[in-house]
């Protein structure tokens, strides 16, 4: 992984490099922040985006994470060559499951499972991001980088959202890639793979799996399905974050054992992103223009 970013994204190992010297921890620590994730999985992260609303373009990510919520920060990255951005990591790693730039993008990500025969030498999947949201002012310049950009270790399902309101879902692990389109101006992705590329790649029939299907099944009858459909605005992205009815409920306030310690809604045009520092069922959201 570490030979991979050398050789295609050397400003990401010059980072990592840089929080070991500068944090005083050495650099096989600070490589390990940053890495150790490619064999982990989070198994309720959601991600639901309108294509339109009365605020224009909107991207919502819940973070479904276990107890090390406390050590996550909002981040402003000002990088010497590329956009400006938002991401959301852990202090002292270069993570991005979720973020946006100065151009309006917004990206956030659902942990998938792990393909079998994978090549070590590839992007390690939660600093993905990073690239997309340094590199890209569109969802189609997304798409073209992420095709020619492997994976190391767990898969993502990732949501992109642009000003421009073009959306797209990406399910990616290794070296494959499916996308889907949005369907009535939405897009929406959990912690499975429904595309051609992906599909037979199930982690089991347990609880984070049935979790998945059901914020999925959710979100397609409430925003997707739904005849006639409800208006797509601010107030309905966020309250579907705040849901806690229901098996397909987004705010997973212990439910099944989920817990939802943090959510993001994202504005595109303003360049904005409205935190949930807790529960979003029970918290409020509190704006950072970047």
């Amino acid at each position: 992984m570490e030979a991979f970013l050398r050789d295609r994204f050397p400003y990401l190992a010059e980072e990592i490099a840089g929080i070991g010297e500068g944090a005083q921890i050495g650099s096989d620590a600070a490589r390990h922040l940053s890495f150790f994730s490619a064999s982990r999985v989070f198994t309720e992260c959601t991600n639901l985006g309108f294509c339109t609303s009365d605020r224009g373009p909107l991207h919502a990510k819940t973070f479904d994470i276990g107890n090390q919520h406390d050590v996550y920060v909002l981040h402003r990255v000002v990088p010497e060559h590329g956009y400006r951005y938002f991401r959301v990591n852990w202090a002292g790693n270069v993570w991005a499951p979720t973020g946006i730039n100065e151009h309006g993008l917004a990206v956030g990500s659902s942990s998938t499972p792990a393909i079998p025969d994978q090549d070590p030498c590839a992007m390690p999947w939660h600093m993905t991001m990073n690239v997309v949201l340094r590199e890209c002012a569109t969802v189609q310049e997304a798409l073209a980088l992420l095709a020619e950009t492997p994976l190391a270790g767990k898969g993502h399902n990732y949501g992109l959202m642009d000003a421009n309101g073009d959306g797209a879902i990406v399910e990616k692990c290794g070296d494959r890639q499916g996308i889907i389109r949005p369907e009535r101006d939405v897009t929406c992705c959990a912690n499975h793979y429904t595309t051609e590329p992906l599909r037979e790649f199930v982690a089991g029939d347990g609880p984070g799996r049935q979790s998945s299907l059901d914020r999925l099944a959710w979100m397609r009858r409430s925003f997707i399905e739904a005849d006639p459909q409800p208006p797509l605005t601010l107030d309905a992205l966020i309250g579907a974050v705040r849901n806690s009815e229901g098996d397909g409920r987004l705010c997973r306030k212990g439910f099944a054992g989920g817990h939802t310690h943090y959510a993001m809604v994202y504005i595109c045009r303003e360049r904005t992103v409205l935190v949930s520092d807790g529960y979003p069922c029970d918290t409020p959201f509190i704006a950072h223009r970047l």
